[in-house]
């Protein structure tokens, strides 16, 4: 039986490739374990405690538990890539053309295949398209992110969180899980109030789009282009209910 992936398993995945990675069913089910190790090998040296020891304590200890959190996610998906490599049975043979698969060049990892059935926001999109590298999309993803305050402040400033709640939230261990997931698991937030932050959140956020053309990743004529093709697309699928 083939081994289908499951939260850790997705939760692993975020960790290695960063937390707004589509690591969807059918993208863990093509995945390379050499990628996987690349990405691991990556995240280890960016989080390698001995790169902290000149800062504070608490600085420290943040960064050995981040070190931990990323060697329990490449466990996770090694262990993974074993069950389902152990366990797949032969897929059908498909034409070329609808076949997912993955082709790295200079730029980095991109995607070959059909765009997916549903909803895309524009990065995925264009990483769907074949136009960026999975590392582009992920280095566009964070700029976009870094433009908005963080969630915590925003719950603070709207009196739904205070400094202690904000404290019991990062210190919890256990899944990789984003802000706003622990503050739902825990029972800070209810997830009408989260679905709020995370409008709110993002209309303070550059549209990603602008990371594109502004690094030089793609022309604004392009983009455009690409942005009215992205528009069609998603006027075939509706909203979820």
């Amino acid at each position: 039986m083939l081994a289908y992936p499951d939260m850790d398993i997705l939760s692993a995945c975020r960790t290695l490739f960063g937390p707004n990675s589509d690591v969807s069913t059918e993208f863990l089910l093509t995945l390379k374990p050499h990628i996987i190790k690349t990405a691991f090998r990556k995240k280890a040296k960016e989080t390698h405690p001995d790169l902290f020891t000149a800062h504070d304590p608490v600085v420290q200890k943040k960064q050995t538990e981040q070190f931990r959190v990323v060697n329990e996610a490449y466990e996770i998906m090694r262990k993974y890539f074993e069950r389902r490599d152990r366990f797949r049975a032969p897929a059908p043979r498909r034409p070329a053309a609808s076949t997912p698969s993955f082709r790295v060049d200079e730029a980095g990892w991109r995607y070959r295949g059909t765009v997916p059935a549903r909803r895309l926001e524009i990065g995925r999109f264009l990483y769907y398209r074949g136009r960026i590298p999975y590392r582009i999309l992920i280095k566009a993803l964070a700029w976009q992110m870094r433009q908005r305050p963080p969630f915590g402040t925003i719950a603070k400033q709207w009196g739904w969180l205070n400094d202690g709640t904000i404290r019991a939230i990062l210190s919890h261990r256990g899944q990789p899980l984003l802000f706003g997931e622990r503050a739902l698991q825990l029972g800070f937030l209810s997830s009408h109030q989260a679905r709020i932050l995370l409008a709110y959140q993002r209309t303070l956020q550059k549209r990603l789009g602008r990371y594109f053309v502004e690094h030089g990743h793609l022309p604004h004529d392009e983009m455009e282009h690409l942005a009215a093709e992205l528009r069609r697309h998603n006027a075939r699928y509706p909203f979820p209910r």
